[in-house]
């Protein structure tokens, strides 16, 4: 029996508390578990992350307050399903804005010279762990796409400013992190704000959803009726079904 080696997929993920992780890992379904073999991991929340160094799987440690997200099910597809030797760089952070004006300290505009002091950069936080782990290890020198969820901290109820500029805000920050790892064309996956969410803004999906239809490497899942665990955050179910569903998008869109 001849076994064909394991493809490498490299993988940024990004965004607020729906990728940052609000689940229990109790409420962690089968099949999916942990440690999650050929999964190289490293975050903001792994140790290492600062010198680059990739966890050879990722374990409950790994993960911000022991909660899972979204994304573990799509790297749970991509490496136990589909076999790929998944290498993931994620930077996350909950309740967390592009626009200056939005919500929290931190914020991931690429206009880093508005901000009171570049610490409060997420790009920039970005930007370092990618660099360190590309210092670090030869086989993620070239990205093949990103896992990206936020919104609702640029929600009006907030900062209408926020949610009227999302557009400009979030096509300037897919560039820089296209720029950052030197892929014009890197396909991002992504999904909207569920509509049951109280931190669900019509505007800032508009602004997804004309954004998507301009940039045909960005792909976006349509998660309007997704169930929530509280007022703005993905339930079990939810999480897992739109991780299965941007693994489907990436199989259809990758060629890696």
């Amino acid at each position: 029996m001849i076994i064909e080696p394991r493809k490498r997929l490299v993988l940024i993920s990004a965004g607020q508390s729906n990728i940052d992780g609000r689940n229990p890992l109790a409420e962690l379904p089968a099949p999916i578990t942990l440690p999650m073999t050929h999964v190289h991991y490293c975050s903001n929340y792994t140790a290492g992350h600062a010198q680059g160094r990739f966890q050879p799987a990722i374990t409950a440690d790994d993960l911000s307050a022991k909660r899972w997200g979204f994304d573990l099910a799509t790297y749970y597809y991509l490496s136990q399903v589909a076999n790929y030797d998944l290498y993931v760089m994620k930077c996350s952070e909950g309740g967390t804005s592009i626009d200056v004006t939005g919500e929290s300290a931190d914020h991931w505009t690429a206009d880093v010279g508005q901000l009171s002091d570049p610490r409060h950069s997420l790009l920039r936080q970005l930007q370092a762990l990618v660099a360190a782990c590309q210092r670090t290890t030869p086989a993620v020198q070239t990205v093949h796409a990103m896992l990206w969820h936020q919104g609702e901290g640029d929600r009006a109820d907030f900062s209408p400013a926020a949610s009227a500029h999302y557009y400009d805000n979030l096509k300037a920050f897919f560039a820089a992190c296209r720029e950052t790892v030197r892929q014009p064309q890197l396909p991002i996956f992504c999904g909207t704000v569920s509509h049951r969410s109280t931190q669900y803004d019509p505007q800032v999906e508009a602004s997804l959803l004309r954004l998507a239809r301009a940039d045909p490497n960005l792909h976006v899942i349509d998660l309007k009726d997704a169930t929530l665990r509280d007022n703005f955050h993905f339930d079990p179910t939810s999480s897992v079904a739109f991780g299965k569903a941007l693994y489907e998008v990436m199989r259809e869109n990758l060629r890696v």
